[in-house]
């Protein structure tokens, strides 16, 4: 991904006051803050300039690209933030830029941080939209949705996978019941159940082909965020797990020290190369064609299956019984990392629709001729 040198600077500099802030401000403990104190922390983002960093410059927003809002997102996984910034610094920009004007009207609100959105993804029965005399009705249960509990808003996919009842809808956080999940790496998730509610003509964003065009992007935007998120949480924990190793002593020597912990440490270190990799990839794809998008976020969430836990995993063996304490770090990047793999669909799903966006139905020739 091809920066200028002024884009470069920008980019440090973003980096660097990010990872100050939340160093400082978000330093990560066993214990969740309260919740009076995340909204505090939320509102300081907002004055930073996070929240509207990739909103338009006509909404008064930064205009910022992709590669820079997933800085911040992956900066606050270095410090396993228990707020997921995905929708309102990654997502809700992204949707704003040529959105309809329901949406946009929030665009002040979500860059002073009073306005704070969740993604609230179809469930596997699936949403029913119906028409009313009054405007719509939904019935039906959301999949798990982060902090759907503390949001202002949702952005609710409905009548999905047909372009005949594909709905995009922006909803009030009110009304239907909201079943709350604490998740294993201490997030606030919640399933949101629709039971005949009613809601006004103006909640609809898309329906048809672009609300279809518009959740596919929603999706891919999600997972690139969670790629980042999870990336950020590899790299903090594999920072503390080679500083144990050069400080745990053993025999009279680091345990750092001997050949085997190197070898595990090198093999940690490829796979989070991977990942970022993979992620650059996807921050450069999600300016691009749809299809060449879904590529790759399907191959970054892929990564972060595979490659993402296996790194994980390894952090674990070399750090050794203190690993599994709830008062240490690494412990809990494996259950971010298991948390993240499972949202938006799993890995075995995320090969199945990679497969699909890239081989021919009728297959190769050359594999054709292979298996005769």
């Amino acid at each position: 991904m091809r920066r200028s040198p002024d884009q470069r600077d920008d980019d440090r500099l973003l980096r660097e006051g990010a990872r100050r802030f939340l160093e400082e401000r978000c330093a990560w403990t066993p214990a969740p803050p309260p919740a009076a104190a995340q909204d505090a922390l939320g509102r300081e983002m907002a004055q930073l300039g996070w929240l509207g960093l990739g909103l338009p410059e006509s909404l008064g927003g930064a205009g910022a690209d992709a590669l820079q809002c997933l800085t911040i997102i992956e900066e606050a996984g270095r410090v396993l933030l228990r707020r997921s910034l995905a929708a309102d610094v990654l997502v809700v920009p992204r949707l704003m830029r040529d959105g309809p004007a329901g949406l946009a009207r929030l665009a002040p609100g979500l860059a002073a941080g009073d306005v704070r959105f969740a993604l609230v993804p179809e469930g596997p029965g699936g949403i029913r939209v119906t028409r009313t005399s009054g405007g719509l009705r939904l019935t039906g249960r959301s999949a798990l949705s982060l902090d759907a509990g503390s949001a202002t808003h949702w952005l609710v996919e409905a009548g999905g996978p047909s372009p005949n009842g594909a709905t995009l809808l922006c909803l009030e956080a009110a009304g239907p019941a909201v079943e709350s999940r604490r998740l294993i790496d201490g997030r606030l998730g919640a399933v949101l159940a629709f039971e005949s509610l009613d809601l006004p003509a103006e909640a609809v964003l898309a329906t048809g082909h672009d609300a279809l065009a518009r959740m596919a992007e929603i999706r891919d935007c999600a997972v690139a965020a969670l790629v980042a998120d999870a990336y950020g949480a590899l790299a903090a924990g594999l920072d503390l797990t080679v500083g144990y190793l050069n400080q745990r002593r053993q025999f009279g020597q680091t345990l750092g020290s001997f050949q085997a912990v190197q070898h595990l440490m090198a093999d940690a270190f490829c796979d989070l190369e991977t990942l970022r990799s993979l992620l650059l990839w996807t921050a450069a794809a999600l300016e691009g064609e749809p299809g060449e998008r879904r590529r790759a976020a399907s191959a970054a969430k892929i990564a972060l299956g595979r490659e993402g836990l296996a790194a994980a995993s390894r952090l674990i063996q070399a750090s050794g019984g203190i690993a599994m304490t709830e008062d240490y770090r690494v412990g809990h990047v494996y259950k971010r990392l298991q948390v993240a793999a499972g949202l938006h669909g799993g890995t075995e799903a995320e090969i199945r629709k990679l497969a699909t966006a890239t081989l021919s139905p009728e297959g190769r020739r050359d594999d054709e001729a292979g298996a005769a």
